[in-house]
């Protein structure tokens, strides 16, 4: 049997990350805490003023609650710094003297669960009187020491990985790391420094440095986002050097490979006038270098040569983007047993920028991207979205590397804590560029196949899961779910490698899925086992797949 697919994290690894923090049981936040008598809404109606904000950080255990108060438990708290309440306070979106407003209460909760290093937010009215209205901001911090580790096979190639991430330095939230990483295609030394609230001020600023066994990679990111819906005002700077080996597959064989030194640079301002009549509209001017270099390499043994065209684009753009103001909490939709906050509105965003030969780019060449999210039905047991999202570039009278993807997803609730998931998804391709390859298989889709079985311009895939959340949390550590599934998919088009199309693959598998809420580190962990129910001879009958993911 092989473990198609590049894993994040094994069961193994998580076992051994689990006992080193000590996670706690997954209990919804809320549900511990006393009903408040006081309504927001009504307080809202009132007019009332913010009075005194206090904030209130708990630790991964509640130690009041005697199952968690285990030694291991009251060990890990004691080695947890917890959150500090000036980097929990600069995150909210009103201030002590504000009118109080629900809408900035619910996206200021939203804004500091998007935090790694915490699990839950709620902003509590506790006393209300004289139109003063005096408020609790309670967090739950989750361990944020969390050991990189990594054990896996795929593609016929072994995996391994060990390293140590802080994603809450001191209370600040700030994330620090080193890892070791080997995978199918490099050996990687990596080391990161982000942190998104610098200098409590909202900034980001991120950098990262890999010291590859086939290159390197530089990369540093500051500036202001659009962090909330009311913001006005945006910017960053963007900088990425990287060198490296790329390799194309045939039926999971390597079969060419090239070496690719690529550079990407981007900045920009951007403004918007806020939050009205339920949308929010944003715009930014930037400019952008995109800079790619091809050669051969040393290794002489593969059947194929290939070395793509090297291409050379500097160019300024303008974007904007439109935000509709709709969302909601649920849960056991896409995690268990955890708050998630989901966005059920519209989004549209587009980019357009022009590359011209005389500022030394290789083309003359327009350069697009975009995309379009929208929740067609959302009620209490059925979701239908759509994500989709295009770019590519329109050179010489014609595009190039065009690709335009599209997904459906629908979500249905069963029956006690069941859930019918469907999604069918494909990406349309054009003239894509040599190291812009399309794939299908392990990691990228079908699970009961080797890692990048298939590749063309274009593909196709579909899943059906029946999906069960449990109240079952084992050792108090991992929350349990599982799932039955079907994957069918199919790619057509040029293959930059003569790769023959085998037409529809199709799988059938069962999983195994871990709710890992009480680490900064994934969501739900993946043991699935899968059946291909089509494909060549040579391959394996079983598929085994550890995977760490962001949703069920």
């Amino acid at each position: 049997m092989s473990l198609p697919g590049r894993t994040a994290r094994s069961f193994l690894s998580s076992c051994s990350l689990l006992l080193l923090a000590g996670f706690l049981s997954n209990q919804a936040f809320a549900a511990d805490q006393p009903e408040n008598s006081l309504d927001l809404e009504a307080i809202e109606a009132a007019g009332a003023t913010i009075g005194k904000i206090t904030i209130n950080s708990h630790n991964i255990f509640d130690l009041s609650n005697p199952l968690d108060d285990k030694w291991l438990f009251r060990w890990a708290n004691r080695l947890h710094v917890v959150t500090q309440p000036e980097v929990i306070e600069s995150q909210l979106l009103f201030d002590e003297g504000d009118v109080f407003n629900l809408r900035l209460a619910e996206e200021s909760e939203r804004i500091l669960r998007r935090n790694a290093y915490l699990k839950e937010a709620e902003v509590k009215p506790i006393n209300f009187e004289n139109g003063i209205v005096d408020l609790e901001i309670e967090t739950q911090d989750v361990w944020t020491l969390v050991p990189e580790i990594s054990i896996s096979r795929s593609g016929g190639e072994n995996s391994f990985g060990v390293g140590m991430i802080e994603h809450n330095l001191l209370g600040r939230g700030i994330q620090l790391g080193a890892a070791w990483k080997s995978d199918v295609d490099r050996d990687t030394l990596f080391f990161e420094y982000t942190d998104n609230n610098f200098l409590l001020e909202r900034y980001r600023f991120s950098v990262n440095y890999a010291n590859n066994s086939d290159g390197f990679l530089h990369r540093f990111d500051f500036g202001r986002p659009f962090y909330a819906l009311d913001t006005r005002q945006a910017g960053h700077v963007f900088y990425s050097n990287i060198e490296q080996i790329d390799q194309l597959y045939d039926r999971s064989d390597v079969v060419a490979e090239y070496e690719h030194r690529f550079q990407y640079h981007d900045a920009f301002v951007g403004w918007s006038s806020g939050l009205r009549n339920g949308w929010t509209r944003r715009y930014r001017i930037g400019i952008a270098y995109d800079n790619h270099r091809f050669d051969m390499t040393d290794d002489l043994t593969l059947p194929i040569t290939i070395i793509p065209e090297n291409r050379e684009h500097l160019y300024p753009y303008v974007g904007v983007e439109f935000v509709e103001d709709r969302f909601e909490e649920t849960a056991n939709f896409d995690q268990i047993h955890i708050t998630e906050d989901r966005f059920v509105g519209r989004w549209f965003h587009f980019r357009l920028g022009y590359s011209d030969k005389s500022s030394g780019s290789s083309s003359n060449a327009w350069h697009y991207s975009g995309g379009y999210n929208h929740t067609f039905v959302n009620s209490n047991r059925t979701s239908l979205t759509l994500d989709s999202r295009v770019h590519g570039r329109y050179e010489s009278s014609e595009l190039q590397n065009a690709e335009l993807f599209g997904r459906l997803r629908f979500h249905r609730r069963l029956r006690g804590n069941h859930l019918f998931y469907t999604a069918l998804s494909g990406t349309a391709g054009k003239n894509l560029d040599v190291d812009n390859p399309l794939y299908l298989g392990g990691d990228t889709g079908l699970r009961g196949y080797p890692l990048r079985y298939q590749n063309g311009e274009s593909n196709a895939l579909f899943t059906a899961e029946y999906r069960i959340y449990t109240d079952y949390y084992l050792f108090r550590l991992f929350h349990v779910g599982a799932a039955a599934f079907f994957d069918a998919g199919r790619v057509w088009g040029e293959s930059p490698v003569n790769a023959p199309n085998l037409g529809i693959l199709k799988d059938v598998g069962v999983g195994l899925r871990l709710g890992n809420t009480r680490s900064s580190s994934s969501s739900v962990i993946h043991i699935d086992i899968a059946f291909p129910l089509d494909g060549e001879d040579d391959i394996d009958d079983v598929q085994i797949l550890f995977k760490a993911r962001g949703s069920f």
